[in-house]
């Protein structure tokens, strides 16, 4: 009986020191807990960022990415296309192709876009917030009594070759040969498998010099050398003129503010297909940017899950498709929609001829015939997601490194495209995030590099009067919140679509 009684006196005083503990502070241990999972740091970062670079545009475009996300219906050309559309348009759907001739006719005759405000405030916001990113990433990697550089050097844009250099160079080679003639403090080696960034790793390593084992940490400043507007290689924009809906393409969607938003499940044809493909509006703009004609041979770079490919087979256009994908697993999902959505595509030899699936690192692609256009949907930080979702979020400590090395994985899948392109034809460039540095600054990364390293010229070709006409449809960047290079649809509560930024680029020699 002592010893029972004992145990419950035990484990109560541990339950009174637990509940203790939890109380500490008031807000709830659990809530305390959530708030520092993955999807909350995004938010966190991309308040930062995002908030100095929208201004008070950032709230609400946050409101609505963290609502559920709004999409349009590509009616399966190989289902029952009438029956399909009669269908939507029974329940209240749109055809994005008439909304948009409406749109346009409104735009000629009254111009809205001469009222529109001139970008000024985008580049001081930048700065501004560039140089604090600069400022912590410095005081962050150097030791707290060593006298700190104005700026990080970063002369060789490549992954493994990022260094960091401190402006007294005769120091810091006196103390690296002392280093390397004393022997190694294995207790202090930084494992790179742990995801630490340099300020972690210092705040426990100090008084470290060096760091070792994370010779190819790349600073998340460095990134803001992308942003350079130095024009030191041949930059045209040039007005695209209409981008052309396809004749045999047929989108629908709802207007902003319908009490309709969402469309029910796809359903099984009488061919055996489903009747039409969800897909982001954003998207549609991005196929519809790369101006498909009869007998294109196109190249989606980075194919999976395959909506786009698959959109761009429903214009009826190309000749041939390849779908190029690094992942396995995600390849074979694109293969999986592909029979959902293609008739006999499993053993029909006109599919196997007409829809390639390959599966290479997009950085090294190779083809010898080329292609007439190219659609590069890079890996991004997908915004909407990483905010709403902690499963394999790119903001979980074990991705740091992925995330911060993205924009140069992204100017270099931009720049393989660059170069498979045949002269006279377009790359299409895109994103699901707000970040200008993946957006405008990739693409002025990869124009750089295309010319400097190959001697390849393209312009980027300006089609914001072509996409106003789906200013009914869904929100598009202006004023002092639109790229430079590209347009950039941006989530409303009244119109959930994107985030999605779309560059065309036509390659010139």
């Amino acid at each position: 009986m002592f010893a029972i009684t004992g145990s419950v006196t035990s484990s109560c005083f541990k339950s009174s020191l637990l509940v203790q503990a939890r109380n500490k502070t008031k807000v709830h241990w659990a809530k305390l807990k959530r708030k520092t999972s993955p999807k909350y740091k995004a938010q966190n970062h991309f308040d930062d960022f995002y908030g100095s670079v929208f201004g008070e545009k950032w709230e609400p475009m946050k409101e609505a990415m963290l609502r559920r996300q709004k999409y349009v219906a590509v009616i399966n050309n190989y289902g029952d296309p009438e029956e399909t559309a009669e269908y939507l348009a029974n329940r209240g759907a749109h055809c994005l192709k008439n909304l948009m001739t409406v749109q346009q006719a409104f735009h000629k005759q009254y111009n809205p876009a001469s009222d529109m405000p001139p970008k000024s405030n985008t580049d001081n916001k930048l700065q501004q917030y560039i140089s604090k990113v600069q400022s912590d990433d410095i005081a962050g990697i150097y030791p707290q009594k060593l006298e700190l550089p104005d700026t990080l050097e970063h002369s060789d844009m490549s992954l493994n070759s990022v260094q960091h250099i401190s402006t007294n160079q005769s120091k810091m080679q006196s103390e690296n040969n002392q280093l390397n003639s004393s022997p190694i403090d294995e207790s202090r080696i930084i494992d790179p498998s742990l995801g630490l960034s340099a300020t972690e790793a210092l705040f426990q390593y100090i008084p470290a010099t060096k760091l070792k084992g994370m010779d190819d940490w790349l600073p998340e400043s460095v990134h803001y050398s992308y942003l350079s507007s130095n024009k030191d290689f041949p930059l045209v924009i040039d007005v695209e003129t209409e981008l052309k809906f396809p004749e045999h393409l047929k989108v629908y969607t709802y207007e902003m503010d319908s009490e309709w938003t969402m469309f029910p499940e796809p359903k099984r044809c009488n061919t055996g297909v489903y009747n039409y493909y969800p897909l982001d509006c954003g998207s549609v703009i991005s196929v519809l940017a790369l101006c498909l004609e009869g007998g294109d041979r196109v190249l989606d770079l980075c194919a999976a899950p395959g909506g786009k490919a698959l959109l761009a087979l429903q214009t009826l256009l190309p000749d041939i498709v390849v779908c190029n994908d690094s992942s396995i697993s995600r390849s074979n999902r694109m293969q999986k929609m592909f029979s959902d959505y293609l008739i006999d595509y499993k053993t029909s030899n006109k599919w196997q001829e007409r829809v390639l699936i390959t599966k290479f690192d997009g950085r090294a692609f190779m083809d010898d015939q080329g292609f007439d256009k190219v659609l590069v949907d890079v890996p991004c930080t997908t915004d909407r997601v990483s905010m709403r979702e902690d499963e394999n979020n790119i903001f979980r400590p074990d991705r740091i490194k992925e995330r911060l090395r993205l924009p140069e994985m992204q100017s270099q899948l931009l720049l393989n495209a660059l170069r498979l392109v045949r002269v006279g034809g377009a790359v299409v460039y895109s994103t699901c995030s707000l970040s200008p540095i993946q957006n405008d600054g990739v693409v002025h990364m990869a124009l750089k590099r295309a010319f400097e390293e190959h001697g390849i010229q393209a312009c980027v070709r300006d089609f914001s009067a072509s996409v106003a006409g789906l200013s009914s449809t869904l929100c598009l960047a202006s004023g002092d919140s639109a790229p430079q290079y590209g347009q950039l649809v941006i989530p409303s509560v009244s119109a959930n679509f994107g985030p999605s930024y779309i560059s065309r680029l036509v390659r010139l020699k």
